[in-house]
This record gives C-alpha cells, structure tokens and sequence, in this order.
C-alpha cells in the first residue's frame, strides 16, 4: 500500500512476535525468574522420586541413586534461592536442563539402564525447555535429552525390543508435548504482548491534546515496533488531504514522504491505496508492492514512483480513521524490504491501534476547538486594551486556570467619561458557558449603571436587582467597583464590595499598605443586599490594586496566600507604576504551576506629576494601551 507523497509499503516488525505463526516474544523478567522457580521444584520432585528407587526391583547401584537424589536436592535449593533473588535468568535455567539432563542419565544407568522407570523424567526437562526457552536453547535440551535417553544403547550389550518400541513412543510423546507446549505459551505471550503494546499506545496518545503534536505521537509510536513507516493522511473541511505526517526508522524517509505529499497532492479518485480506503472507508492490505504496476498505480508523479522504488515499499496495511461517525484520514503502516507477512493477528492490533489513534486526534481537535473558543469568548468579556487616563497609570493581569480550555467566570475591566473613570473587578461562580453569560451580563450592566452618574454602592445594588431580575439559575457573583475622580492636586476614591476580597492601597510617603474597602452582600442572592461604600483620597506615587481570589488560592490547599502575606510583600517592594504592584502579587505565587483558579487583577497609581491630575479633571481623553494576559 502506498500512503501520500512518499507514504508507501511497509509491514509488522515486532520481532515475529505480531507478524506469524513462526516468530517468538522473548521471556521478561518475570517470565525469567519463574523459569528458575520452577527449575527449582523440578529438581525437589525428582530428589523425591529417587527415594522410591528402593521399591525398584532391579537397582543397579544404591549408592548412585542416593548421590542423584541428594545431587537434585541441592540444586533445587540453589534454583529456588537465586530464582527469589533475581539471579541467573533463562541462561540459568538452560543450565539447570541440561544438568538435569544429565543426571537423569546417571540416575536411569544406577536404576536399571533401558528399564529404568526414571527414563520418564526426561519429559521434565523437555516440557521446561518448552515453556520457557526460545527455540535454538529449547532444540539444544531436546537434542541433549534424546541422546541421554538413548546412551544405554552404547553401555549395555542386550537391550531389549521392549526399549526400542518405548523409545519410539517417548520420543513421538516428547515431541509432540513439547510443540504443542511451546507453540501454545508463545502465543500467550504474543497475546500479553499485544495487549501491552495497545495499553503503553493508548497511554501515549494521552499525553498532549494538541493535534498536531497528537499525530506527530501516533506515528513514532508505530515505529519501529509495527512498522518501518508510518504515514498518516488527513482530511480538511472540504473531505481533500489537507496534512500528511511520517514517521520512520530512517527520519530521511519520513522526511522524503511529507515533502513529496507536499509537492503531489493525493489524488482521491486515482488507484493509490489510501485513496481508495479513503473513499470505501475499508482496510486495504497489500502482502507485494513489488508486484508488477502496484507501484505505478499508486505514484502520483514520477519523482514519487522513483521514492518508492528507492526506498524499498513491499508491503504495507492501510486503515480508515473514523471517530464518532467521521472519517478524518487514513494511516499506513509500511514494510521496507522487509519479508514479514500481514497475518490475521497483526492485522487485527492495526486495526485496533488505528481506531485508538483516530479517536485520540478527534479528542485533540475537538480540544484544540473548546479552547480556542474560549480564548475568543474570553476576549469579549475583557477589555482588549486599556484606557489611557490622564493623571492614571493602569495595569492589568489575567491568567485563567489550568489550560484555559474552559471560560471562567473573572473579568474585569475600566471605562470612563470626560469627569472620571470606573475599575471593576468580578467573580461568577462556575464556569463554561453559562457563566460567560453571567460575566458579560454585570460587565455591561455596570458600565451602564456607571455612566448614569451613581455612586459605586449604588451601582452595585442595580446591578443586584437586574440579576434577580433575570433567570440565572442560581448563581451568584462577587464584584468590586472602584470610582475614581481628581479633586485638585489629588484623586479622591469611592469603593464598594460585594462579598469580594478588600482592595489593596499603598502609600507612596510612607511605603505602607493596607486594605481598603468595607462589606458587602453577593450579587444575586439578596433582594435587599447591603453594600457598604467607601471613600479615601489618593496623593501622587499612592496605588490600588483590585483581585479576585484566585490569586490567593492558586496553589489552595497546599498553600493559600493571606492578606498579610500581600500587604507585607508590597511594603517590601513599592510599585513605582502599575505593573510593580501586580509583579509584586505575582511573586507570592507560581502562575504557571497549574493555578486551581482564574486570576485577576487590575491595578491603578497616581502619577506624581501635577500636570497629569490636571489633565484627568479637565481632559478625560481616552487612549489605550495592552492589557496583559498570561
């Protein structure tokens, strides 16, 4: 099969373990250590057996028994012993059948040669090499074994028909034992394979929900345990390939596809597999690219039909990548002169790994979609820029939390009129939608209100009647509103709160700082809610600052910032503009280490020329200048 520019022919490489009925799962630890452990009780049970040897009619030599028995004992304690240790591995346990091997044969020589009973031993050995070894080591013990069996035939003169017709069953018996016990743990550990390669591949695609980075993820996960190249078509909006991203064992190949499906686009109608699986959203399967005009129908230039040849496309697997209903590409999985065929088996974890991999990218699209949703929902809740006020230097912050995918319910924002101007700071509780709409509800209704010349108190009780007049299912909302107005040489404040966090004011003569703002009832809950106002004055260098309280429960509840802890850090450093002071907050805190809540704030310092305050009083002009976003 040939995927995009370059995209073509490849197939399974897992070590045979995916690819067929031939290839083997090497043994882990787990498997390693158990080899040993039951080395160890083999060897116990034939130190048992030998002391039944006594029953025996014909024992040739007591003594040798007896050394067997006590020679199997202590082996077996020394098996158990580094199998609980970790020692050894399947070299040990190798070891362990081949030493077993050979004294069985001593035993069988001691007990009666080719009438010996013991000869049945020598299925322990096979049966354990069977299970546990790959298969050079398990042919080796069966050779050993099968040579020992039959060694009485160098040291005895007669030896019976009875031996021969026994030899012929047992070896007939061993064999097929052994096969089938082979053949059957190795596909156990086929299966567990799989079943780990899905779970780790699943756990990957987990990581980012970025798209482009989730199919840059998909591909390199394929490689090299599925495929020598991995190609992932995409479909836009239009149903055209829009995007093609590769992945190889050699990144020049995979750099090759992506160039050549830049340079020639996949053609939907022509014969090249993924277009066809594009279209019939079925599996497509070719065991032999190397077949005569494979190739040719798949090449969309001739530069491409020479890539595929240079690169050695042989065989390759393309799957649809549906997720909910849509097709949203096709991936490939190719082989590179490589002779592994595509079996039912490997077919169906390529299947499976599709479907996770379609359903990964979706997630991460839509993902990628919410958020930027709520990036422009966002936006239209806060000002873009902020005024320029005469007299005024304003800061801002916001920062939402965790990966801003969700539209939380902080805002603030400041206007203002030729005779003064307004600061608002504002918590909804909840988030997403319905409380965007609540934001941007008290954001314009107390623009409104403001304007109409009210003081902050009043104001804020509007804005407390329109909320209960409307059907807001219960929530409720914190808010500050500072006015701000010059008198003369200074700017006299009027504040009032709504169950929201006291304002921050800082001196500038004697670099103090204290909290400023009286009590207040929520918005939305009381139809007679109190809020109390508040009136100072502001002298040249003094600034406030307004926040919600996700500043002070970013990292809640490891660590939950007191008004102490704030006032104490802008003593220490006094804000020589607007920014100092946030920067100042900012520091008690970590805003990248994932905060638990949206951050506000809004900061405003008087400035210390005379003939700014003039200008606020006479002036009003508004300018702008950015607001900062984190």
């Amino acid at each position: 099969m040939l995927v995009g520019g370059a995209d073509d022919g490849a197939d399974v490489t897992l070590a045979g373990t995916l690819a067929g009925t031939g290839s083997e799962e090497p043994a882990d630890r787990r498997e390693a250590r158990a080899a040993v452990a039951t080395a160890g009780g083999l060897y116990i049970v034939g130190a048992l057996l030998c002391a039944s040897a006594a029953l025996l009619p014909h024992v040739n030599s007591p003594a040798g028994v007896t050394a067997v028995g006590i020679d199997a004992f202590l082996t077996g304690i020394v098996l158990l012993v580094a199998a609980s240790r970790g020692w050894g591995g399947l070299g040990l346990a190798c070891f362990a059948e081949l030493w077993g091997v050979l004294v069985i044969a001593v035993l069988c020589a001691s007990s009666g040669g080719p009438d010996s009973p013991f000869a049945l031993i020598y299925f322990f050995a096979l049966g354990h090499a069977a299970a546990f070894q790959p298969r050079p080591r398990y042919v080796g013990v069966s050779v050993a074994a099968l040579l020992a069996f039959l060694a009485p035939l160098a040291y005895e003169a007669h030896v019976s028909t009875m031996f021969a017709a026994v030899a012929c069953v047992g070896i007939v018996l061993a064999l097929l034992t052994s096969v089938v016990v082979h053949a059957a743990l190795n596909r156990l550990r086929e299966q567990r394979r799989r079943m780990e390669l899905l779970i780790a591949a699943t756990a990957e695609l987990d990581r980012s929900l970025d798209p482009a980075q989730t199919l840059r993820t998909i591909a390199h996960m394929a490689v090299p345990d599925l495929a020598e190249l991995c190609v992932i078509d995409l479909l836009d909006e239009s149903g055209l390939v829009g995007g093609t991203v590769a992945a190889a064992v050699d990144p020049a190949v995979a750099a090759g596809v992506e160039r050549i499906r830049a340079a020639f686009p996949l053609d939907l109608r022509s014969g090249h597999p993924v277009a066809q699986v594009l279209a019939g959203n079925a599996p497509r399967v070719l065991q032999d690219l190397t077949e005569n005009g494979v190739i040719e129908q798949a090449a969309q230039s001739d530069e491409h039909e020479r890539f595929m040849r240079e690169v050695g496309y042989t065989r390759a697997a393309v799957f649809p990548m549906i997720a909910r209903g849509r097709t949203r590409g096709a991936i490939s999985f190719l082989q590179l002169h490589g002779d592994a065929r595509h079996d039912p088996s490997l077919l169906a974890v390529l299947e499976d790994l599709a479907g996770r991999a379609a359903m990964a990218f979706d997630n991460a699209r839509l993902y990628a979609e919410r958020a930027q949703v709520a990036r422009t929902l966002r936006r239209s809740l806060m000002p873009a820029v902020l005024p320029t006020i005469p007299g005024l230097d304003l800061a801002s912050y916001f920062r939402p939390s965790g990966a801003g995918s969700e539209v939380g319910g902080d805002f603030y924002d400041v206007f203002g009129d030729a005779e003064s101007c307004w600061l608002i700071v504002g918590d909804v509780c909840g988030k997403g939608a319905e409380a965007a709409v609540l934001t941007g509800f008290l954001r314009h209704t107390a623009a409104v209100y403001a304007r109409e010349g009210s003081s902050p108190g009043k104001v804020l009780a509007q804005v407390n009647r329109a909320m209960l007049d409307q059907d807001f299912d219960g929530r409720f909302a914190t808010a500050i509103l500072a006015h701000i107005r010059a008198r003369g040489s200074h700017v006299e404040v009027g504040l009032a709160l709504a169950g929201h966090p006291a304002a921050l004011l800082m001196r500038a003569d004697d670099h103090s700082a204290r909290e400023l703002g009286g009590s207040g009832a929520l918005l939305g809950v009381f139809a007679d809610a109190a809020i109390e106002e508040t009136k100072t004055i502001l002298e040249p260098g003094d600034a406030l600052a307004l926040y919600t309280d996700g500043l002070s429960e970013a990292h809640a509840p490891k660590h939950v910032v007191s008004v102490t802890e704030m006032l104490e850090q802008l003593e220490k450093t006094p804000p020589a503009c607007a920014t100092d002071a946030i920067d100042a907050l900012l520091a008690l805190i970590d805003p990248e280490d994932n905060v638990r809540d949206d951050i506000a704030i809004l900061s405003a310092r008087v400035r210390p020329a005379s003939d700014a305050l003039d200008a606020l009083g006479s002036s009003g002009a508004l300018g702008s200048s950015a607001a900062g976003t984190a």
